[in-house]
């Protein structure tokens, strides 16, 4: 099973242009045979597709997919590819967990995360998807509408000034300088940024420039920029809890003068733990990396969750997406325009803002 899990295009793996052709269920002209001339090349191009999602979603997916894999092999079901019926049997197995902290069942994002998994392996082994059969597709309509099933499902709330003001009060109680200035600066800049929890991670040092009366800060990739399209977010020192002057005491007090912006320290506090990044990871297909020394996305939510709690707002409701949520909702308080507000956290359709925006006092 994690054989195929892993079956991947790579710099080992070439990709099957016969199968994609029964896969897309489209002819494309072939040649007779192709030359050994070009092997190299095509292995080249085809090591691009490592690429096509991102290290995030890949380790979601695998995981999706392995506990697929496990049903399937405890009712001897072919796992790859996968009989329909298999899927809904799946389906029905997977809506009916229950989350023993919140005894609530599965969300229906969990279980459509599990069915996008099946798809992207399948497709990636050149099989039409079995996700796609119609009668999956009326299971998956009819569980959206089951207005009967207790779910997991509910929304971070946002952080706002009087929230924010808790965490950094929370935070200036840490007795380690070091680890207090990484957090004051993780949290202002999550909060006015509007910044996912996988951005602030992958922020260097480089990518952020102090103005006279702003901060300018580059992504080079973002959810909705996955091309690496120029995209900058101008952060005033006129709003409240600017995040300018406690990014600039960060960058002074850890000395830090290149690579990622925020880094993981020793046990006590104390000191930076030693830095290196490969030229090249592969920690999303599950190799070895060499890749030390800085916060991962997860980190900066368990850093944001710990704080939560310190201040008694509870972890059940507010997360790592809670800054940017409040982010939103602030800007919006502050009477920004939707275009603003855009502009802010990176959204690239209005109709998106509507699931963040609350209504004033």
């Amino acid at each position: 099973m994690s054989g195929v899990a892993n079956k991947r295009v790579s710099n080992t793996a070439l990709i099957d242009v016969h199968q994609q052709k029964i896969a897309n269920g489209e002819s494309f002209f072939e040649e007779q045979s192709l030359p050994i001339s070009i092997l190299d090349d095509f292995k080249s191009a085809a090591s691009e597709t490592e690429y096509e999602i991102s290290a995030n979603t890949r380790r979601v997916y695998l995981s999706s997919f392995r506990i697929f894999g496990e049903y399937c092999q405890q009712h001897k079901l072919n796992t790859l590819p996968a009989d329909p019926r298999s899927v809904i049997a799946f389906i029905g197995q997977q809506k009916e967990i229950i989350n023993p902290k919140s005894g609530a069942r599965l969300s229906k994002q969990t279980l459509t995360t599990r069915l996008a998994a099946i798809r992207f392996y399948h497709i990636q082994a050149g099989f039409h998807s079995p996700t796609e059969h119609p009668l999956v597709l009326r299971v998956m309509r009819g569980l959206s509408r089951n207005k009967h099933r207790v779910t997991s499902d509910y929304d971070q709330q946002p952080i706002m000034y009087d929230e924010l003001e808790l965490l950094l009060q929370t935070i200036d109680k840490q007795s380690q300088a070091l680890t207090k200035a990484r957090d004051k600066a993780i949290i202002q800049l999550g909060f006015q940024g509007g910044f996912r929890r996988s951005e602030l991670a992958e922020i260097r040092v480089n990518h952020v420039n102090f103005l006279r009366n702003k901060l300018k800060v580059r992504l080079a990739f973002s959810k909705s920029n996955q091309q690496g399209h120029k995209e900058w977010k101008d952060l005033p020192e006129s709003e409240e809890f600017s995040a300018l002057s406690s990014v600039k005491h960060w960058l002074e007090i850890s000395k830090i003068t290149q690579g990622h912006l925020f880094r993981s320290l020793s046990r006590d506090g104390q000191q930076l733990r030693p830095y290196q990044l490969a030229s090249h990871s592969h920690a999303d297909n599950g190799e070895t990396n060499n890749n030390s020394g800085f916060l991962r996305g997860d980190d900066i939510y368990q850093i944001i969750k710990k704080y939560c709690e310190k201040a008694g707002l509870s972890s059940e409701f507010y997360g790592a997406h809670s800054l940017r949520s409040g982010c939103v909702t602030q800007l919006h308080e502050n009477d920004k325009d939707h275009l603003y507000i855009m502009a802010r956290t990176g959204h690239t359709d209005p109709r998106s803002l509507r699931h963040y925006l609350k209504p004033k006092d």
